[in-house]
Formats: structure tokens, C-alpha cells, sequence
């Protein structure tokens, strides 16, 4: 621990004396050769990558792109590869080249990316998908070597493009001065929570399953770590067995994500429980647990660990010390079980314009509070009339909203509602835009009331003012049968009667229509709205729901999907019309180790993203001879 505080001091002591530049970043990043920072496996063995292997293949490729393109002079280059650690390569490659890199978001469809290419003049972009309207550089054509002689002329701005929860074009731009104040945060934060510099036998490893076009990805995965020299731990892909098996092979010690991964995880934990029939046994020992943790604050996660090893052995093992989950809104008993399993998850915030703000540092009575913490060092926050507004030193300097520059001079508004409680720990309640007045006069915000509702068989939910009345907007698979539409129906009548009057919903629909944009992780109500105005989400009522089937069905393919949905899941059967995640437990790392499997059989590409469209053994056949 000595020795990781003196790597700490010296560290933030160079970069905060120094000019705050990328090349700052990137020279105290890389000052010592021979420490790990990254490795991946194959499935059987470990592969090292030094810091000092990592600096050189960035020297190589920033000498390649200054001699084989010498068009390019301060300009944006797209970067369009997942998470990999060629991707970090062709990140600083592109800095040091003296352009600037373009973190592609490679969930947005084409369309939008070559807008955003186009309105920063993107001439270039380098990694492996040719769909784009620019000129395509492969890594392995960057295949020249560098010398002492070379000199690099590092840029000092990168941009990167928000979640887009509707399809407008938005880029943020970050400079060094701002991701030098965000690395600066840590030293405050490794000074209130030893938690976060805990290494197991010896080493600190960061697993990347955040991509890095992402800015929690961007930052909270990888500038944070690897600027303390440690060592990032790479995927071959994203089931969960690869997952899981990653986390125990490396010993992976920290784990950053979004909700979903978490809740993944939840799930799978309680259908595991449920099956070998011990959920007393489980809920009692979690209850032991979190009091433990209480009692032995900095033993107590290992003890827990020790306590509920039945479960943590099939999990993560030993090795993890700290995890964080941001992004979005994560549920109170996923918070109750991850830490009660010894495993240290605290809840945090951040936006793509601002960065990482704040995350809960407390023992696990404050973790499971639900609190976002406290604003770092280089950031304020102030609540003016319920909302949370953001002012620093390391939120973006400029945005570009379809084609108008914007300048983040003043305080940022972030719409999101918000309360502080006496020891200003900040919570996030919902979003201002999306507030309905009730008819008491009371402001209701539907993130929360849409917590109270755990419905099965649905694809999407919200719950939005339509014609002045509260309502729920339901999103159900097309061959859903009549009878299980009517479960989901009752099911919201009889949650809705539990609540006061003023939270009751009015007006329930069902569409078979996607809820949100193609690109965004949640619904986003104003978008919804509109596309409601513009009848392009077609509502009915549950006395309009007709039985729907598919007819015509391949036979043959539909055997086969259906062995290897029994396959991936472990189950003996599987009916035509059950649901992938809502009938038979599948959750999303299991529906990418299905498609993957369909894919290589098939030799077709249904992508990941499609799980909302695809739930049905009849859906996925459907889709499969749209493509063979």
C-alpha cells in the first residue's frame, strides 16, 4: 500500500505541475517500461503487453500515419474498433501523429456517424467496418518503424459523441486541461476510500467491459488506471461464461459498468439460488453479511466473500476489491446483494458532456443508501428549483448540437432531478424534462414511479403524460399470446392500486413498436412523445390485441435454433413462441453467446442490438431467413 501511495504522490505531482497536454498525460502514463498494462488470453493461456511494448506499437503507428498520410495536419481521424487494445494503440497513435482522434460510437447506426464525420471533416478513419463515408485505414496497414530520430507533435483535443437517446447529432470535445482536472479527481478519492487501491497479490487489475468510445469507459476504465500504471484486462467477447471465466483467469481486481451489467448479474445469482432451493439460506446469509461489512469495514468484504463463498466461488472468486456502477439508475436490491457478497459496489455519476462528477465513497451502510456521492475536487454542484446543475474545471469546454458550436462557459444543466441529504450526499430522483403534474398539484417524475413496477414478457416500458393523463406505453412482441398480454395488464392494475391515488396510471397501451431510438440504452420520453405525435408508434388498448402467427416457418432452421437455445440456456425444451429473457432466464450475455453460435452456423450477422427485436425461438427463424 506504501508503495501505491508513493506511485500516487509522484504521479499526480508530475501532471499537476506539469502543462496539463495529452503529451503530459501520455509521458507520466508510460514512465515506467516494465509494468503491465494490458492483458488478454486466448481461452488457454495469459498474454502480457508492457507499457513499454504499448509505447512503441504507438510510435510505430504514429510514424506510419505521419509518412503514408501526410494530408493529415491537426485534423480529427475516426477511431472504429471495440475495446481492444488496439484500440488504446490507435488512440495515442493518433494524438502523437499531432491529429485528433474521433471516438466512434459503434452502436450508433451509419447514417448518424457520417454526419458527425462529415461535420468535423473526418477524412479518415482506421479500424475494420468500411460502412462509413470516409476512406477506411486498416491497423495492419500501419506497419512502418519508428526511430530515435522521429520527432511526434502531440495534439490536444479528442471529441466523442453522446449516447444519442434521440438521433441528433451531438459531439463533445475534451482537451488535455480537462482530462488532466478528471485524472487529478483520484488523488482525493484514493485518499477517502483505501477500498479503490486494494491489489490482490500484488496487482490492481481494471476489466474493460465499458467500451472506450464511452466516456465512463474512456475514463473511469481506462485514464484512471492506466495512469497509475495498472493493468487493463481485455475481453475475446462478451458472454457470460467469457466474462466470468476472464475475471477468476486474471484475477481481474476491479470491475466498472452500467446497471445492466449489474442487474445481469443479479438475476443470475437469484436464478441459481432459486434452482438449488436455498433463498432463505441466501437472504439470511446476505443480511450476515452487510453486517459484518458494518462491523469489520476494511476486513469485512473478505470475510463476506469467505462467508457466501458457495456463491462467490462460481462467480468473480476472490480477487475483486472494488466495483462502481454509473450511467444510469441501479435498483436497491442490486446494490443489497453485489455488496452483500463481499463484492464493494458503489454507485456513481457522470454525463458524456462533464465527464465522471461524483460516486459514493462511504462504508457499506452509505453504498447502499443508493447516494451518487459527493462532487469531486474539480467539480460543483448546485440544485436550483429540483435540478442539478454542474460547473468545473474538467467538464467538456465545447459541444457541437447539429452543426452549432456550443460553449460550456457557465453551469451546466443537466435535467436531472435531485435531493442532498444532511451530510450532502446527492440522489438522483428522475429527469426534469420528463415531470407530470398530478392532480394535486404535486410534481411526479416517472423514472421513480416506473421503479415500483417489475413486469414480465415486456419488451419496453414508460410511463408518460399522454392527453394530460398519466399513462404506461407497453412494448410487447408482436406473437405474444392474448392471454399473456392480459397477465401483463393486470399485473400493472393491480401495482397501480397499490399506489396513491395521485401515482395511479390512467391509460395503459401496448405497441409493437420500439419505444426508443435505434441508438439510445433508455427511452427518452420527449422522443417518444413525438413519435407518438407523429404516428409513428402505433398505440392500442388490451381489448384491441389480436393473436398473431407466423406462418410459413422454416422447419429446419427452427430446429436448430431451438437446440441451441436449449444449448446455451441448459434447459431440455423450448416452445416455439417463449421468450428468450422473459420465459426462459435468459439475460443479454447469454442472447450474445446464442447469436454468436447462430452467426457461425448460418454464416449470416444478426448483431447483438437486435435483442429487441428477436426473443422467440419463431422471431429468430424469421430473421435468419431474411438473411441466409
Amino acid at each position: 500500500m506504501e508503495n501505491v501511495n508513493k506511485i500516487v504522490s509522484l504521479r499526480t505531482s508530475k501532471l499537476k505541475n506539469s502543462s496539463h497536454t495529452f503529451k503530459d498525460i501520455f509521458d507520466v502514463m508510460f514512465l515506467t517500461d516494465d509494468y503491465i498494462f494490458g492483458e488478454y488470453n486466448d481461452g488457454y493461456n495469459i498474454y502480457n503487453v508492457t507499457y513499454k511494448e504499448c509505447k512503441e506499437k504507438i510510435f510505430d503507428l504514429a510514424y506510419s500515419i505521419n509518412q503514408k498520410y501526410k494530408d493529415l495536419k491537426d485534423s480529427y481521424i475516426g477511431i472504429a474498433i471495440e475495446s481492444t487494445i488496439e484500440w488504446v494503440y490507435i488512440f495515442w497513435a493518433i494524438i502523437a501523429s499531432g491529429n485528433k482522434p474521433y471516438l466512434i460510437n459503434l452502436r450508433h447506426p451509419i447514417s448518424l456517424v457520417n454526419n458527425i464525420l462529415k461535420s468535423l471533416d473526418v477524412k479518415y478513419v482506421i479500424g475494420n467496418i468500411s460502412d462509413y463515408s470516409v476512406t477506411l485505414i486498416n491497423i495492419n496497414e500501419l506497419d512502418l518503424k519508428w526511430d530515435l530520430k522521429s520527432n511526434f507533435n502531440f495534439s490536444n483535443e479528442m471529441a466523442l459523441s453522446t449516447s444519442a437517446t434521440t438521433l441528433k447529432e451531438k459531439i463533445i470535445f475534451y482537451n488535455g486541461e480537462e482530462i488532466t482536472n478528471q485524472i487529478l479527481n483520484c488523488n482525493k478519492i484514493l485518499k477517502e476510500n483505501k477500498q479503490i487501491k486494494k491489489h490482490y497479490k500484488g496487482r490492481l487489475k481494471q476489466l474493460v467491459f465499458l467500451p472506450l468510445y464511452h466516456i465512463f469507459g474512456f475514463m473511469a476504465t481506462f485514464m484512471w488506471f492506466s495512469f497509475f500504471g495498472r493493468t487493463m484486462v481485455f475481453l475475446s467477447d462478451y458472454s457470460s461464461n467469457t466474462i466470468l471465466r476472464t475475471i477468476r483467469k486474471h484475477e481481474v481486481t476491479h470491475i466498472f459498468s452500467v446497471p445492466l451489467f449489474w442487474e445481469t448479474i443479479y438475476k443470475e445469482i437469484l436464478k441459481k439460488v432459486k434452482e438449488k432451493k436455498l433463498e432463505n439460506k441466501f437472504n439470511k446469509g446476505i443480511d450476515l453479511s452487510i453486517k459484518i461489512q458494518s462491523m469489520f469495514k476494511d476486513k469485512g468484504p473478505s470475510i463476506a466473500k469467505m462467508l457466501m463463498k458457495e456463491v462467490t466461488d462460481e462467480l468473480f472468486g476472490k480477487s475483486v476489491m472494488f466495483c462502481i456502477s454509473g450511467g444510469a439508475y441501479i435498483k436497491d436490491d442490486v446494490l443489497r446483494v453485489i455488496n452483500g457478497l463481499g463484492y464493494p459496489l458503489y454507485n456513481g455519476y457522470g454525463m458524456s458532456e462533464i465527464g465522471i462528477t461524483s460516486v459514493e465513497l462511504g462504508d457499506i451502510k452509505d453504498r447502499l443508501k443508493n447516494s451518487i456521492g459527493h462532487p469531486f475536487e474539480s467539480i460543483e454542484y448546485r440544485i436550483m428549483d429540483s435540478e442539478l446543475y454542474v460547473y468545473g474545471s474538467s467538464i467538456s469546454h465545447k459541444m457541437k448540437i447539429n452543426g452549432e458550436y456550443i460553449y460550456n462557459k457557465d453551469l451546466f444543466k443537466t435535467m436531472d432531478v435531485v435531493k442532498k441529504d444532511k451530510q450532502n450526499n446527492y440522489y438522483i430522483l428522475g429527469r426534469k424534462d420528463d415531470l407530470y403534474i398530478g392532480e394535486n398539484g404535486e410534481n411526479i417524475s416517472p423514472d421513480t414511479l416506473e421503479k415500483e413496477y417489475d413486469l414480465k414478457r415486456i419488451k419496453d416500458m414508460s410511463i408518460l403524460s399522454l392527453e394530460n393523463k398519466l399513462s404506461m406505453v407497453i412494448q410487447i412482441d408482436k406473437y405474444l399470446s392474448k392471454n399473456m398480454v392480459k397477465d401483463i395488464y393486470d399485473e400493472v392494475i393491480k401495482t397501480s392500486k397499490k399506489l396513491d391515488m395521485s401515482y395511479r396510471i390512467s391509460k395503459i397501451y401496448f405497441t409493437y413498436d420500439n419505444l426508443k431510438a435505434d441508438t439510445a440504452i433508455k427511452v427518452s420520453r420527449q422522443y417518444l412523445k413525438k413519435k407518438i405525435d407523429n404516428n409513428e408508434v402505433e398505440l392500442f388498448k388490451i381489448e384491441d390485441i389480436k393473436e398473431n402467427k407466423i406462418e410459413n416457418i422454416n422447419q429446419e432452421i427452427l430446429k436448430i435454433v431451438k437446440d441451441e437455445i436449449c444449448n446455451t440456456l441448459g434447459i431440455d425444451n423450448v416452445l416455439d413462441d417463449q421468450s428468450f429473457f422473459f420465459d426462459l432466464g435468459g439475460n443479454s450475455l447469454d442472447y450474445f453467446s446464442l447469436i454468436s453460435k447462430l452467426n457461425d452456423i448460418f454464416n449470416i450477422s444478426i448483431t447483438f442490438e437486435e435483442n429487441k427485436n428477436y426473443h422467440t425461438a419463431l422471431e429468430l427463424t424469421k430473421r435468419i431467413e431474411e438473411l441466409i
